[in-house]
């Protein structure tokens, strides 16, 4: 019998179904995947409808089922067992679809926060026009202390996971603003994570839509009471009522900084009016 008319030597079977030869080699050795013929050469040879049951196998390895799990099926395979084993993985996959969207959705907003933070000017104050913003909150008193702010961080981690939060916001925090102004560094309240939109279930605190007085400040959070002093400055010169707290979000961190001193921080307060 001529090669043709026994099937696909196993280069021309590898080269159509784009893998190695030694894939084929160790499917064998393994027994998941045999060639339909063997020739008195000892040759191996491959039918033509092989290489629809070789993609499935190839898509289920890459589903990440492990190569037993699909030797123990192709042990026990039937029509039964086939739609069984696809119906599993084809619900699998949506899940795995759905998070990687989730995935997609925060990098996408990710990217477009550090465009806006990499366009913004350090050490100027100014006014800005803000929406309504929204920030999941974990009360915390003298956050300043190292070892307190992490259980504090790890608790508020843990509620947002629980609670199914997505952000691709830094972690911030609240500063009383009657605190800041009598240089009460171990004033801050709370920790924060902003969200894009508020989820259902989820105690938030709101940021109002208005005018605030806003200040970048390039540098770490050992100096960021510099900013403070600037904004308070500035709103005193103007003679601006400014309103009790103090947003304090992180727009650049070790993320995107190889320095604890290059963070990019942010304080807002909002403006109630003039005194």
């Amino acid at each position: 019998m001529s090669q043709k008319k026994m099937g696909f030597t196993t280069g021309e079977f590898a080269r159509l179904c784009g893998v190695k030869r030694h894939t084929l080699f160790h499917y064998d050795e393994i027994g998941i995947f045999s060639p339909a013929l063997r020739g008195e050469n000892g040759y191996r040879y491959y039918a033509p409808a092989q290489i629809e049951v070789f993609h499935v196998i190839a898509a289920l390895k890459e589903l990440g089922m492990p190569l037993a799990e699909i030797r123990s099926y192709l042990d026990r395979r039937s029509p039964a067992a086939l739609l069984e084993l696809l119906d599993r993985e084809q619900a699998a996959l949506t899940r795995k679809l759905a998070g990687l969207e989730r995935i997609r959705r925060l990098m996408g907003r990710k990217a477009e926060l550090t465009r806006r933070a990499m366009a913004l000017t350090p050490g100027r104050v100014e006014l800005e026009d803000q929406p309504d913003r929204w920030y999941v909150v974990t009360p915390a008193a003298g956050i300043t202390d190292q070892e307190k702010f992490a259980h504090v961080m790890a608790r508020h981690l843990e509620y947002c996971d629980a609670h199914g939060v997505d952000s691709p916001y830094a972690l911030g925090a609240l500063m009383p603003t009657a605190a800041a102004r009598r240089g009460d560094w171990d004033g801050y309240t709370s920790c924060y994570t902003q969200v894009d939109q508020p989820p259902a279930g989820v105690e938030l605190f709101t940021a109002p839509a208005g005018r605030y007085l806003v200040y970048c400040h390039a540098g770490s959070f050992d100096t960021v009471r510099e900013g403070y002093a600037r904004l308070f400055a500035h709103a005193g010169e103007r003679g601006l009522q400014l309103g009790p707290w103090v947003l304090e979000d992180v727009l650049l961190d070790e993320l995107c900084c190889k320095g604890y001193d290059q963070y990019l921080l942010k304080l807002s307060v909002a403006v109630l009016g003039e005194i």
